[in-house]
């Protein structure tokens, strides 16, 4: 069981971990060129799928193996608290929001983020650089409200 609460407690530092350096490097890149932007935003794409993608699955996959252990073990009785009840929802919608959201929305933002010779990027870019933006957000937020959760309440 030692292992798996390293994946979980590892895939929460990728996770979270990646997510602020995907919003850093996107704030730094907005006052470059276009052609700069394009390759950074191809960039956080890989960024999206192969850390923060990895991170939200190892907890998702770890949690629900620590969630079976806690009920065939005789723990469940840890399970009774308001607060780890917060703390798996919270997390399993984030992650779900992760996987089936964000990551489609970085994969698709990242193969239109190519500049013309105007070194504009396509309007279908901007749509799903925002959609990313927000989705993005939102389950970080939840990330943070699920640690908060187990670590504070």
């Amino acid at each position: 069981m030692t292992l798996v609460t390293f994946a979980h407690s590892f895939g929460m530092c990728l996770w979270i971990g990646g997510a602020i350096a995907s919003m850093v490097i996107a704030l730094g890149a907005q006052k470059e060129s276009g052609e700069v932007r394009a390759g950074v935003y191809r960039l956080l794409a890989r960024i999206q799928t192969s850390v923060v993608g990895l991170g939200a699955l190892l907890v998702v996959a770890s949690g629900f193996l620590m969630m079976m252990d806690y009920s065939t073990s005789g723990l469940e009785i840890m399970m009774r608290e308001p607060s780890r009840w917060v703390m798996v929802l919270v997390g399993l919608l984030a992650g779900v929001i992760v996987l089936f959201v964000a990551l489609p929305t970085a994969v698709r933002m990242g193969g239109l983020a190519v500049t013309s010779e105007s070194g504009q990027m396509p309007p279908a870019f901007e749509i799903y650089r925002r959609r990313l933006e927000v989705i993005s957000y939102v389950a970080g937020a939840l990330a943070i409200i699920a640690l908060f959760a187990w670590y504070v309440l």
